[in-house]
């Protein structure tokens, strides 16, 4: 989340003052940065290597097993299941509505606002970043205090408690700031100070629904966790 919302402002900043050739080499560095770090500072979390299942299984039936494992069928067969899709649907709609609102700011702000460089248009992307941050330490703790709260009320739990951390921001938070950005934007009211608070309160509601969605994914089918997640990032 934090890529989308700050990467432009540093590649306007770069394309502003030197060679935009310059970010080119910044994300090849940072890859290899990425990298290095995962496999040096990232412990190994899985304790049961699948490999120890082949020995002794002979070429056909390992191979029978590992098409098994490696089956993309079993991913998507869970579209079957109506509640997985839909809250499936809604993640993607929030992934939409990110990319919707961060990839047109030149083409739609900058005439409307009379942006004239790179760099002026650049810093309108700290707004939904600066919700990012935010949103993000909390956003996971909201999820679980929901949680509790209806482990209290009700004596149990239901995998269905995590969506009601996210309604707030996706019934209400993120349509509301959609539409007055939209309108605002359309009649050029405003200025600059509706269009950067709009985007910071949807850079909020986007990340604050993210973790309830997908931890929802997780306790429904805690079983399946790994095809689960997969069908989610295939949509």
């Amino acid at each position: 989340m934090f890529g989308p919302a700050f990467g432009p402002v540093i590649g306007r900043i770069i394309v502003t003052y030197k060679s935009w050739r310059i970010i080119f080499w910044m994300q090849t560095s940072m890859s290899v940065a990425a990298v290095l770090w995962t496999y040096f500072l990232l412990q190994e979390t899985s304790h049961n290597v699948r490999a120890s299942d082949l020995k002794e299984q002979g070429f056909t039936n390992g191979a029978k097993r590992i098409w098994r494992w490696a089956n993309p069928a079993t991913v998507f067969k869970l579209y079957a299941c109506r509640n997985l899709l839909f809250v499936t649907l809604a993640s993607s709609a929030l992934v939409w509505n990110m990319y919707s609102l961060l990839t047109p700011v030149r083409y739609v702000l900058n005439p409307r606002l009379h942006l004239t460089t790179p760099l002026q248009s650049g810093m309108l992307y700290i707004s939904p970043g600066v919700g990012y941050v935010i949103v993000v330490q909390i956003g996971g703790r909201w999820s679980d205090y929901t949680v509790k709260q209806w482990i209290k009320k009700r004596g149990y739990r239901l995998p269905e408690d995590r969506l009601r951390s996210c309604l707030l921001f996706l019934d209400i938070l993120l349509p509301a700031s959609m539409i007055i950005y939209g309108r605002m934007i359309e009649k050029r009211l405003g200025g600059v100070p509706v269009p950067v608070i709009c985007m910071f309160f949807q850079g909020i509601a986007q990340l604050a629904a993210f973790p309830s969605l997908n931890a929802y994914i997780l306790d429904l089918m805690h079983h399946r966790s790994g095809e689960a997640s997969g069908m989610s990032f295939s949509l």
